[in-house]
This record gives structure tokens, C-alpha cells and sequence, in this order.
């Protein structure tokens, strides 16, 4: 670490020397633009003007062009990877079923498309500015979709439902607003640019991250639920049923309580301990239902009473999700109620 003083240049400008070691180094040169960013911490950084940009600009990727399955994944891990542009390169030649495969991976991409396609070369860039995003609004619409997804999926369980349509559509919209925020974040660890662009703070576009992800793994487990639903011999006992409705309940609102903390729509420490109570409420409910069934109490045909024990547990990680939410929350309010005494 090396120290320097701020000396004061006259009228509104200050100055602080850098080793010549550093200029060397970083190919710094008189007279070259340089980017300064500050930070809630107290920290300032200095960065060339273009060096962050230009890391980001160009992704190539070599991919076999005729596994669309393939393609669709190399498209999402450089979009969500940060890359403003994409170029896949076959290891022979694309075929119509691959060049699919792009576009169907395009179309679940939140402000991307497809600038070329050939056999030889497919281009996908990313054409929305960061300064038009609001990652708290991707993240309501996550918590949107998700939690509906969740419901239909309890639904479908219950009656033994075929409910595939709404949950395929709303686990989409759950994918393409965690794959936005991935993106950005992914963007924000190379280019310290994007965080101005974005209008968020590091800390709470971290916050933010971690949410979207645990909020795909609610989606996730309520998709495993309804694809349960769908081999269901017969519907849930009304009594069971009641019960399943009411724990499913209170794990939804587990996740939904802690992203309001979060987002900081009430105070974030009593709020998270309130999505905390709901977690624990749905977490006994999963007990309890689990005993009736290890007990014999609860008279259910065996497929049912199996696909019950997998919902209950994917029931059960709903409510930890939500736990796990409830604690990024409170754990962000000591930060920045610890940060404020120090400003």
C-alpha cells in the first residue's frame, strides 16, 4: 500500500501524485483520460477510460451447430456472462435446427437479438442500455412470477392438475428477469461504469443478485411440484388438501415478506424477522403432515402418498428460500444502518 497527501492546486481542484511504478505498469501516459468512481464505502478508484468497456465488448464462442440445446446454453452463459456481442462459430456447419436453437434462446433473452445467422456464423447482441434498466422492477417481476407460479403449482397438486401451460409461461418470466440481473451483475464485477448506469450501489445489486437466484430456486421447486401434480392418481383428501393449501401459504409468504425487506418497502429488520415467523409456520405445518404420513394417520393410496412426501419437501426448501431472503435482508440493514452512523 502506498500513501499519499491530497494537495490543493488552487481553486476547486486537488491533487494526489501516483507512483511512477503504477503509471508504468497500468501504461498510463500524460495527458490520457482517466475514469474516477466513488463509492459508499468512502473508496475511490481510478480506471483507464476504455479498458473495462473493452473486455466486454466481443464474445466467441465455438459451439456444435447442430445441438440447439448446446447453442441455446452458449448464448445464455455469454448473455448472462455479460458480453454485449455473441458470435458462435460451428464446429462444421449450423443446421435449421440449430439456427433455431439460437432464436429460441434470443426470444427468452431480455432486450437481445439476433444480428446474423448463417451455417457458418450466428451474431447475437444485447441491445438494451443499462441506464434503462431498473434492476428493483426486474426483481419485482421475478417475485411476481414466481410466487404465481408457486400458487398454480399448489393448486394443481392438490387436484392433481395438469397445470404445464402457466407454469411453463411464468417460469420463462422467472428466467429471463434472473438472467438480466445475472448479466448485470456479472457486468458490474469487470465494468465499474455499470453501476452508475444502473443507479445501484455494489452492496445492493449483490442483495439483489442473491435474491433473483434464491427466487429461481422457489420457481424451480414449484415446477418439480406441478410436474408431481401431473402423475397424481387421484386428488388430495379434502383434509390433507386444506392442510398442503395452508403450509404453501405460509412459505409464499415467507419469500414474499422477505423480498419486500429487501427491496426495503418497510423496515427491513422487523420485516425480515416477520418472513422468518411465516418460514417457521410453514416449516411445522411440513412436519406435521410428514408425521400423519409416517404414522399412518393420514389414509392415502401409496403413488399418493409418495408424490406427497416430494411436495412436502419441495415445500419445506420454499420456506428456507424464503428464510435465506429474510437474512440477506437483515444482514443489509446492519450494513446500512452501520454505514450511515459512519458518514
Amino acid at each position: 500500500m502506498e500513501t499519499r497527501k491530497l494537495q490543493e492546486a488552487g481553486g476547486y481542484t486537488h491533487t494526489v501524485s501516483i507512483p511512477k511504478k503504477w503509471v508504468t505498469e497500468h501504461r498510463l501516459e500524460p495527458g490520457m483520460e482517466l475514469q474516477l468512481y466513488t463509492h459508499l464505502d468512502g473508496s475511490i478508484v481510478i480506471r483507464s477510460s476504455a479498458e473495462d468497456v473493452e473486455q466486454l465488448a466481443e464474445a466467441t464462442v465455438e459451439v456444435d451447430g447442430d445441438d440447439p440445446k448446446r447453442i441455446r446454453q452458449a448464448i445464455q452463459m455469454a448473455h448472462t456472462g455479460g458480453f454485449e456481442t455473441v458470435t458462435l462459430t460451428p464446429r462444421q456447419l449450423f443446421t435449421d435446427a440449430g439456427r433455431r436453437g439460437a432464436r429460441s434462446a434470443v426470444r427468452n433473452l431480455v432486450g437481445t437479438d439476433v444480428l446474423a445467422e448463417s451455417e457458418t456464423e450466428i451474431t447475437v447482441k444485447h441491445l438494451m442500455d443499462p441506464s434503462n434498466v431498473s434492476i428493483c422492477q426486474s426483481l419485482v417481476q421475478i417475485q411476481y412470477a414466481a410466487l404465481l407460479l408457486h400458487e398454480d403449482a399448489t393448486v394443481a397438486f392438490v387436484n392433481a392438475d395438469d397445470a404445464r401451460a402457466h407454469v411453463d409461461e411464468r417460469a420463462d418470466r422467472v428466467a429471463r428477469f434472473a438472467q438480466l440481473i445475472t448479466r448485470h451483475f456479472s457486468r458490474s464485477l469487470i465494468s465499474l461504469d455499470e453501476l452508475d448506469r444502473l443507479d445501484v450501489s455494489r452492496p445492493d445489486l449483490f442483495d439483489y443478485y442473491a435474491t433473483a437466484h434464491r427466487l429461481s430456486a422457489v420457481a424451480n421447486r414449484a415446477v418439480r411440484t406441478a410436474r408431481i401434480a401431473e402423475k397424481l392418481p387421484e386428488p388430495l383428501s379434502e383434509e390433507i388438501a386444506g392442510d398442503v393449501r395452508s403450509a404453501a401459504e405460509d412459505a409464499r409468504n415467507a419469500v414474499d415478506t422477505a423480498v419486500a425487506a429487501i427491496l426495503k418497502d418497510e423496515d427491513g429488520v422487523s420485516t425480515a424477522h416477520e418472513a422468518i415467523k411465516y418460514r417457521d409456520d410453514a416449516v411445522t405445518a411440513v412436519d406435521t403432515l410428514e408425521q400423519t404420513l409416517f404414522d399412518g394417520s393420514c389414509v392415502e393410496s401409496v403413488p399418493t402418498a409418495v408424490a406427497l412426501t416430494s411436495a412436502l419437501d419441495h415445500l419445506r426448501r420454499t420456506a428456507d428460500h424464503g428464510h435465506a431472503i429474510a437474512r440477506i435482508a437483515v444482514q443489509a440493514a446492519i450494513r446500512a444502518e452501520n454505514l450511515d452512523n459512519r458518514a
